[in-house]
């Protein structure tokens, strides 16, 4: 690994993204027990993916101020609300809303960690370090992120959802402790930009994309894809209640993850020698019939 500081990064990444993972799968078959609705669960995958949605909002503040001390209020707001969670689920409170609304404002949190990461990176490396440093970043996000997904339902299994946010709770203080021990000099910051001329710039953005036939054309597309695969991700629950339980919920999400890693490496080797709206249009295709 590149230097000392860096590493802290990617073992905070990696360990706080296996916390990300655990509470969206637990809370997603603790939903289903509770509510024994595909409707509920659909609502709990929007309060998941929904903040990825709203981080063109925080852009100007997270310039604004240090990112090191950004990046632990982030990921210590994460244990607070799996720490609420927790309290809940022993409590045995069954009001589905409080958990939505909790999950929402723990995943827009775990959101905003990732622009933050990003803008610590450079300032951690030299230049010609930056592209090393993305795939160590890249690897310690994504290789988790499908790791632990596959694992959670075995967890579930074995543990109960009270049992695994206990587990996830440790690992945001491993994150949060992590993050603490970054060493890092931030340059002081000039701001002469003021909020509404940052409001304006993301206005031009959404023009750009409004009059731009082809931006138009792959907007429309990432939206649909994103549909189907949210409605993927409601009916992956339901299908490991189907089949028996958290621990088939484990083996379908471990399929998935071994899916995406073959997309990412041996499919993506073909499908690169396809055109542009080839490519698309089988990506399109593929996760829509399969």
């Amino acid at each position: 690994m590149i230097n000392a500081n860096f590493r802290k990064l990617v073992l905070g990444r990696a360990v706080g993204n296996a916390g990300d993972s655990i509470y969206m799968i637990a809370m997603n078959w603790f939903i289903l027990q509770l509510t024994n609705s595909a409707l509920w669960i659909g609502i709990m995958n929007v309060a998941i993916v929904l903040p990825g949605v709203l981080l063109f909002l925080f852009g100007d503040s997270i310039d604004r101020h240090s990112k090191r001390r950004l990046l632990v209020a982030v990921e210590f707001s994460q244990l607070v609300i799996v720490v609420m969670l927790i309290g809940l689920v022993a409590l045995h409170i069954k009001l589905p809303g409080i958990y939505v609304g909790l999950v929402f404002v723990a995943a827009l949190f775990g959101s905003l960690a990732y622009p933050i990461q990003d803008t610590l990176v450079p300032l951690l490396v030299e230049p010609d370090q930056l592209v090393q440093a993305q795939a160590d970043m890249s690897i310690a996000y994504k290789g988790t992120d499908y790791v632990f997904n596959a694992l959670s339902g075995f967890l579930i299994s074995l543990c109960s959802v009270l049992g695994v946010l206990i587990m996830d709770a440790a690992t945001f203080v491993v994150t949060v402790a992590t993050f603490r021990r970054i060493k890092l000099a931030e340059p002081r910051q000039q701001h002469t930009r003021e909020k509404s001329l940052y409001l304006n710039q993301i206005l031009v953005g959404f023009k750009i994309i409004s009059t731009d036939p082809l931006l138009r054309l792959l907007t429309f597309a990432s939206v649909v894809m994103n549909f189907f695969f949210g409605g993927l991700n409601t009916y992956v629950v339901l299908f490991g209640r189907h089949f028996g339980g958290s621990i088939y919920y484990g083996i379908l999400e471990s399929m998935s993850a071994v899916g995406i890693l073959l997309g990412m490496t041996v499919v993506y080797r073909q499908l690169k020698k396809l055109t542009f709206g080839s490519l698309t249009s089988s990506a399109t295709f593929g996760a829509r019939y399969s």
